[in-house]
């Protein structure tokens, strides 16, 4: 019998829980279609995070007037299969968008390809809890590569994957990633969920990753 894949709904707060807990956020609140996460970031006092704006618009509009009438500076965080129309929502409603979309990914970590890195890198992995961090060091001890992965039950999330400039285009992106990717199947996940940026998108393609959503993101306005 063919498994069905859980709706979009549910994965965003998969993926928002482990992004909470690699973060070290409080649990978010659900209330009127959205998730709120306080983080009292710089930008993003309070983050709400919509959990269905394709199949409920009303919800959009009204989470995009409350961040806008806000006293402080939110932020409102929407993964969309129609980010245009989400975007168009967003600015009528006042806010200011983020310069760049984001993309929701998904994949089956136990079909991730193994990435090896050069011999003159190191990996280093580190689990404390549900969070698991993964380091690679160049020759000389310095750090070139991080990243995180929270498992909680079959999914995980990988947060704040990155390289360092002067060892890009290495394939250290797809080495920490593989072994990530390893350990959280060997502690039970089978789903990985993250986010990406145009440029990290082309990483998780060649990886296996598929492209779910468009994440769009807005604020308020500079108060004068």
């Amino acid at each position: 019998m063919e498994r069905t894949s859980p709706p979009l709904a549910e994965l965003v707060r998969r993926w928002q829980h482990g992004w909470g807990v690699a973060c070290g956020l409080d649990p978010a609140d659900e209330a009127d279609g959205a998730l709120h996460v306080l983080s009292g970031q710089p930008g993003r006092h309070l983050e709400s995070i919509v959990l269905d704006a394709d199949g409920d618009p009303g919800s959009l509009r009204l989470h995009a007037a409350q961040v806008a009438g806000s006293p402080h500076s939110d932020w409102l965080t929407v993964p969309t299969t129609a980010p245009a129309a989400v975007e168009d929502v967003l600015s009528s409603e006042g806010l200011r968008l983020a310069p760049a979309r984001e993309h929701f990914m998904r994949t089956d970590l136990a079909a991730h390809p193994r990435r090896d890195a050069a011999p003159e890198y190191a990996v280093e992995l580190d689990r404390e809890g549900p969070v698991l961090a993964a380091r690679i060091t160049d020759e000389r001890g310095d750090p070139a590569a991080h990243g995180v992965m929270v498992v909680h039950g079959d999914v995980a999330v990988a947060h704040n994957i990155a390289t360092y400039r002067a060892h890009r285009r290495r394939g250290l992106g797809g080495a920490l990633m593989s072994a990530l990717a390893r350990e959280a199947v060997r502690l039970g996940a089978g789903t990985g969920l993250l986010t990406a940026s145009r440029q990290g998108r082309h990483l998780y393609t060649a990886l296996g990753w598929t492209r779910l959503a468009g994440v769009v993101g807005a604020g308020t306005r500079a108060r004068r």
